[in-house]
């Protein structure tokens, strides 16, 4: 029986015991913790909204993604889906829509109630030591116009808010629409751009661009494509890191920003 107690004492110690990582990347060698809109699908609060991110933050994450689209009147909302009526009690898509029109919406997927949307700029505003955290900026332009003036406008409202917070060496963009990307490169060619693309397309509109990095899913990429990238002096940010399993084989592959659904889980696998 004594026996028996020191063995389980002894598993109990090991599987305490911190996993050690040999991480080896463009991040200083340090993989970044980023929360996905906040604390990740499924969590006490909705993605994107103030209380999601703020309790991300407050975990110790160094940052969060932030999904973010443009109104009619080219307010900045931190928002995630198509359609309104896919998490909120209000309907239509907000490139058609004014702020005014949808400042008041609210989540109503259980168990939310009682959380508002909000615009990007609320978000900064309400972040206490703004400008120590990095912020993904998942640009999701909806929008089907893909005319220059479309663009300037976009990318205009971005550098707007990061002029305004001082965020200039804080944010990362990522884009799947080439056009944004050239606009931005165009206005502010000093900005930290990644693509949300396939690895291979990726990392030629890397080179083509001059671009800091790749967006990936975890589950599209190898340890040898994120070497790969790394040889080429190409940065790898993943997705869809939604399980403690996932969170380690994104570890295990070096890349250097994971946006975790599992936001206390990676903190503790890496801190």
């Amino acid at each position: 029986m004594k026996n028996t107690v020191i063995l389980f004492l002894l598993f109990m110690i090991s599987s305490c015991h911190k996993e050690e990582f040999d991480i080896l990347n463009l991040n200083n060698n340090q993989i970044s913790v980023l929360g996905h809109g906040g604390m990740g699908i499924g969590h006490t609060y909705p993605l994107n909204s103030f209380e999601s991110i703020l309790n991300c933050l407050n975990l110790g994450a160094e940052g969060t993604e932030i999904d973010v689209q443009m109104t009619k009147d080219s307010v900045l909302v931190a928002f995630h889906d198509p359609f309104l009526e896919h998490s909120t009690n209000m309907s239509g898509q907000i490139f058609n829509k004014e702020w005014n029109e949808i400042k008041n919406a609210v989540y109503t997927d259980q168990p939310y109630t009682d959380y508002r949307v909000v615009t990007l700029d609320e978000l900064f505003s309400n972040i206490p030591n703004l400008t120590k955290y990095t912020f993904f900026l998942d640009c999701k332009n909806f929008n089907p116009d893909m005319s220059p003036a479309y663009s300037k406008t976009f990318n205009n409202a971005i550098i707007q808010i990061i002029n305004k917070y001082g965020l200039e060496n804080s944010v990362y963009f990522e884009f799947k629409r080439v056009d944004l990307i050239e606009s931005l490169k165009e206005i502010r060619p000093d900005l930290n751009i990644f693509v949300y693309e396939d690895f291979d397309l990726g990392l030629e509109i890397v080179n083509k661009y001059s671009l800091q990095g790749i967006t990936i899913s975890v589950d599209n990429i190898s340890k040898n494509e994120v070497t790969k990238a790394h040889d080429n002096g190409t940065m790898i940010a993943v997705f869809n890191a939604h399980s403690k399993k996932r969170n380690i084989d994104a570890i295990e592959k070096n890349v250097d920003f994971i946006q975790s659904d599992r936001v206390k889980h990676l903190i503790k696998m890496l801190r």
